[in-house]
């Protein structure tokens, strides 16, 4: 069994072949440029290493995910310049005449930490990814917990910090939502530089840790998730993670039996296990089940057919 892991970011795509974070054949990245020119430098390192059983994509979004729509597997109205209605599925279908599954990066992102990371023995998982922008995906048994289109956790809207009142955020569709106070571009209008260059002590991490303990209180009280992993270039930082279970606890404040059985906001808000591989690793788990449901059909429709055959013709 060969599987592909497609990881579709606004930045870039990473991809890799294997069955496991320990069974990585290969792994490439390719920069998010255009997208004809992207998906061909995709499907060329595919092609170069051989036959590939099955493809899975995790990516930005939103994207058409279901495989009853005419639009399965086509961005919609996306931030990333030239990307918006892109068929992702098609060309590279096309070019490596593999079957190929597609979700949002989040969810595969989630699937991953579930299965070998950060929420390991969990139920429902929520993972949160914050980089040049902000979702969430959610797992309830794990399955995604969504319908026709994935959760835009990102654009929800929470109380602004009171030392944050007068920033209008970066967000072009919402100004202030989530995305527009946390994203790479919101730190960067705030404070002049990138998160990596922000020292733990950084009062930025005190303001940033308010909205994302915000958004963890939501997943918890709404969703009733067991953990909230924290994913991305600036969501893997564990000082983000100490902040926002400060903000969760006082929100809390004496209804700790909501958090309790949950390991309090320490077991709950969790920096990714996986790192910045979560998002891959997710969409060879997309590859895999995706091909164990194809072998299961086929052996049941055989079954079905040689139930067919050998059955004896009804008596006269």
């Amino acid at each position: 069994m060969r599987l592909g892991g497609i990881d579709a970011g606004g930045t870039t795509f990473k991809l890799m072949i294997g069955t496991g974070p320990d069974l990585i054949e290969d792994e490439h990245r390719v920069p998010t440029t255009r997208p004809a020119e992207t998906l061909a430098a995709v499907a060329a390192w595919f092609a170069a290493r051989g036959p590939i059983d099955t493809i899975g994509i995790g990516s930005f979004g939103p994207v058409v995910s279901d495989r009853s729509s005419a639009d399965h597997g086509r961005l919609l109205i996306t931030p990333k310049p030239g990307w918006s209605h892109v068929d992702l599925v098609t060309p590279l279908r096309d070019a490596l005449n593999v079957p190929i599954t597609i979700e949002s990066d989040v969810v595969a992102a989630a699937m991953a930490e579930q299965t070998w990371g950060a929420a390991r023995g969990c139920r429902a998982t929520a993972y949160v990814t914050i980089g040049t922008g902000v979702g969430v995906g959610m797992l309830v048994d794990g399955q995604p917990a969504h319908g026709l289109m994935q959760a835009e956790g990102g654009h929800i809207f929470v109380p602004i910090a009171p030392v944050d009142r007068a920033f209008a955020g970066t967000c072009p569709h919402h100004g202030a939502c989530l995305e527009g106070l946390v994203s790479a571009a919101a730190i960067r209008a705030r404070w002049q530089c990138g998160a990596e260059q922000l020292a733990d002590d950084h009062d930025a991490w005190r303001v940033l840790g308010h909205y994302v303990g915000h958004l963890a209180h939501l997943c918890v009280l709404l969703a009733g998730v067991d953990r909230v992993v924290l994913g991305g270039g600036i969501g893997t930082r564990e000082i983000l993670a100490h902040r926002a279970r400060q903000t969760m606890g006082d929100l809390i404040g004496t209804y700790t039996s909501v958090t309790a059985a949950r390991g309090g906001p320490t077991g709950i808000i969790t920096p990714a296990a996986l790192g910045t591989r979560s998002g891959a690793l997710g969409a060879l788990l997309l590859a895999r089940d995706a091909l164990e449901q194809r072998r299961g059909m086929r052996v049941a429709a055989e079954a079905s057919v040689g139930y067919r055959r050998t059955s004896s013709p009804p008596a006269r």
